[in-house]
C-alpha cells in the first residue's frame, strides 16, 4: 500500500500506481478521447481542457487516500472531493457529483465515511500539479491531513451530506432536462 512509500515522492508512486492500473502515466492528460465502460456501455467524450487541469490532482488524491480506481472507489472520492471544496474547477466538481451520486446508489455508506474525512481534510486543487509530484508520499498525506484517523460524523457532518446529496441529485436530474430544452428551443427556432 502506499504506508510503505511513504518517503517516495507522490510522481514517482502515482506513475507506478497507475501503470498497474492500466491507465495512462501522464493520467490521461494527453488524450484527445476518453473512453469509460459505465453499465457495461462504452462512453466516450472529448478530453476538454477543464478535464485535464484537473486529472493529476484527483489521481493524486485517490493516492493518498486509497481509493481505489473502481465505481465504487469513484464514488468514495467523489464524496471526498465534494467534502474538501473542489474551488473553481468546474469540471472536479462535475465528475465528482456523478461519482458521489453513483456511490450513493452503489456504496452509501463508503461514500458518508469518504465525506466525512474530506469535510475534516484539504485537497490540493490549486497547488500546481509539479509541486503536488514533487512532494513525498507522507507529506502530501500530513498536508491534506489524510494522515489522521476519520472522525465520527457528527450531525453537522450529516446535515452537510444531506445538503450535497439533495443539491447533486437535483444538479443531475436537471442536465438532461436542460438539454432537451436546448434541443427543442432549437429546433423551434
Amino acid at each position: 500500500g502506499v504506508g510503505n512509500d511513504d518517503d517516495r515522492a507522490i510522481g514517482e508512486v502515482l506513475r507506478e500506481h497507475l501503470r498497474r492500473q492500466g491507465l495512462p502515466a501522464d493520467s490521461g492528460v494527453s488524450l484527445r478521447w476518453v473512453s469509460v465502460r459505465f453499465l457495461g456501455v462504452p462512453v466516450v467524450f472529448p478530453n476538454f481542457d477543464a478535464r485535464r487541469a484537473i486529472l493529476v490532482v484527483h489521481d493524486v488524491h485517490h493516492l493518498l487516500t486509497g481509493y481505489a480506481t473502481t465505481w465504487r472507489g469513484e464514488g468514495e472520492i467523489g464524496g471526498f472531493e465534494i467534502a474538501t471544496g473542489c474551488r473553481h474547477y468546474w469540471a472536479a466538481w462535475l465528475f465528482n457529483f456523478g461519482g458521489f451520486l453513483f456511490g450513493l446508489c452503489i456504496a452509501p455508506r463508503r461514500t458518508w465515511y469518504a465525506f466525512v474525512r474530506g469535510r475534516h481534510c484539504r485537497n490540493f486543487y490549486g497547488v500546481p500539479d509539479g509541486e503536488v509530484l514533487q512532494r513525498t508520499v507522507a507529506h502530501g498525506r500530513a498536508e491534506l491531513g489524510i494522515d489522521r484517523a476519520v472522525p465520527a460524523g457528527t450531525l453537522p457532518d450529516a446535515l452537510a451530506f444531506a445538503g450535497w446529496c439533495v443539491l447533486v441529485v437535483v444538479t443531475i436530474a436537471a442536465l438532461p432536462i436542460a438539454a432537451l430544452a436546448m434541443m427543442v428551443s432549437l429546433l423551434r427556432g
